[in-house]
């Protein structure tokens, strides 16, 4: 069904989901190899995204070694071997498991975040990445693009972000963290201008604790109050929902 211009649906459980996105970004993947030579991709790092990552290292003939990854965010002042860092989280489900032609790290440790941001946005910029896979946190963040630091038109690819409450606790809630406490009050991050350029999206949500957000992205106004919601003028976007992250939605509409 489609939400202006995004597609969505529904499945029984994420497991079912994440094997139907990784069928498409397998698929997208081979094109792109195809038609250029090499790919480009971003991926998110979120318990949402386990089902998808699983299902998309079995598909066994991407010739990974002429891929290029990207991520979406990290914490600042994070050690990439701290058990919640992001770049940690993709070596484990995805990188360990395929030979990739090269992995850009968001260096969160960075004396200069702004050098940082500077450096990883020319990378972008080079690798012109085709597709890209999300997730919507708890308060319709896009990567670490909370409502009071969301802007539409944001002329930067990358930036130093301070992350909200409603974030942080979510950091606990996918256990990563022990207590709110623990959970880093700055990260880098991607914005959602350049992910609404990325010619390929799709998007991840799952579990009750998000059926708010995804209410709010899908049938709410589209409003930097939720970012997730710009979604909706994404060109070629499609979101995976299970059950539980569908719940709150109209029944009538979707």
């Amino acid at each position: 069904m489609l939400c202006e211009r995004l597609q969505v649906e529904i499945y029984r459980d994420r497991e079912i989901a994440g094997a139907a996105g990784a069928a498409i970004a397998a698929d997208e993947i081979r094109s792109m190899l195809a038609r250029n030579g090499e790919a480009s991709v971003i991926f998110a790092s979120a318990v949402s995204q386990d089902s998808f990552l699983a299902a998309l290292r079995a598909h066994g003939d991407i010739e990974w070694n002429r891929v290029t990854v990207f991520h979406l965010d990290e914490y600042a002042g994070m050690s990439p071997d701290h058990p919640a860092s992001f770049r940690r989280y993709l070596r484990e489900r995805l990188l360990d498991h395929v030979p990739l032609r090269a992995f850009h790290q968001l260096n969160g440790e960075a004396k200069d975040l702004q050098m940082e941001c500077k450096r990883y946005r020319a990378l972008l910029h080079e690798a012109q990445p085709g597709l890209v896979a999300l997730g919507i946190g708890e308060n319709g963040h896009l990567a670490f693009i909370d409502p009071h630091s969301c802007n539409f038109n944001d002329p930067e690819d990358v930036r130093v972000v301070d992350l909200d409450d409603v974030c942080r606790l979510q950091q606990v809630h996918d256990g990563g963290f022990t207590r709110m406490e623990d959970v880093p009050r700055l990260a880098l991050s991607l914005t959602v201008p350049l992910f609404l350029r990325i010619p390929r999206a799709l998007v991840f949500v799952s579990g009750d604790k998000k059926a708010t957000a995804v209410k709010a992205a899908l049938e709410g106004p589209v409003s930097e109050t939720c970012p997730a919601s710009a979604l909706r003028h994404h060109p070629n976007a499609k979101m995976f929902l299970d059950q539980a992250a569908a719940s709150a939605l109209n029944s009538d509409r979707f």
